[in-house]
């Protein structure tokens, strides 16, 4: 029996946008993202990167995936050097750059994430589950990519970490303008960095709008095992309540700024 990762799924992504990629296991999140710097091939459709087909014949997929990096989940099992810099220069090694500008991308890369200058001797295997993570994104942004996708790159990491290892890839989108696509299962993350949410289920494109627009829609997330951020659940009940708060919060900045309209 035939069956469909996705199937009637369009859409575009401009440069300098931070995307949330949301979905319940099995959405076909994980799926998606592997097309989009060629991993994997679709049966029919399209894939476009600046007004190029991908598949087309004598394209060039090598240089395309330096420019579209990718960062699985867990990446700290990707680290195999010897040390935090060889980690990191072996990407840009690979693109047949000279030493000198593989090491000099490999530490721009490790001080743009806040990898301490101490540890760039270490092995990576020696460093936190936070520095881990840090290092392995390094070694994708040291092949200068204009698009970054992280498939739940704060998995595991307890609450501090999870906010800085967030945080830097939003400063990171700023500083260089580059794409951002971030697979999560966190709503509370998705809607305080993203610029749009797309949500799956069973392959096909539920929604991608602002988080504003998306999380209005909490009974048919919930509907398809999704939810809303929790801030969004607690503006419902200060509404039931009588509080005359905006009910498109979904942010900690935000609750605090409605909430203190309402109580002027």
């Amino acid at each position: 029996m035939q069956s469909h990762a996705f199937e009637n799924v369009s859409f575009t992504i401009e440069r300098g946008e931070f995307i949330g990629l949301i979905g319940h296991t099995g959405s076909g999140k994980s799926t998606m993202i592997q097309h989009l710097n060629g991993l994997l091939k679709p049966t029919s459709g399209t894939v476009y990167f600046d007004g190029e087909d991908i598949f087309q014949k004598d394209y060039n997929l090598r240089k395309l995936r330096s420019k579209v990096g990718m960062v699985f989940q867990y990446p700290e099992y990707q680290l195999f050097e010897e040390t935090v810099l060889k980690d990191v220069m072996y990407g840009p090694l690979n693109m047949q750059l000279s030493n000198d500008e593989a090491l000099k991308r490999a530490k721009d890369a490790l001080r743009l994430l806040g990898v301490s200058e101490d540890l760039w001797e270490h092995s990576p295997f020696e460093l936190s589950g936070g520095q881990k993570r840090r290092v392995a994104i390094a070694g994708v942004l040291a092949m200068d990519p204009d698009v970054l996708i992280l498939d739940e790159p704060a998995a595991g990491l307890d609450p501090g970490g999870r906010k800085d290892v967030l945080d830097t890839i939003y400063s990171l989108k700023k500083e260089r303008n580059i794409t951002v696509i971030l697979v999560s299962h966190s709503m509370d993350d998705v809607a305080e960095y993203a610029d749009r949410i797309m949500v799956l289920y069973k392959g096909d494109l539920k929604y991608f709008d602002t988080p504003e627009e998306v999380f209005s829609h909490v009974e048919e997330l919930e509907e398809i095992g999704l939810s809303a951020p929790q801030i969004t659940y607690l503006m419902y009940d200060l509404k039931k309540a009588g509080i005359d708060v905006d009910l498109n919060a979904n942010t900690v900045d935000e609750a605090v700024e409605t909430i203190l309209n309402a109580f002027k």
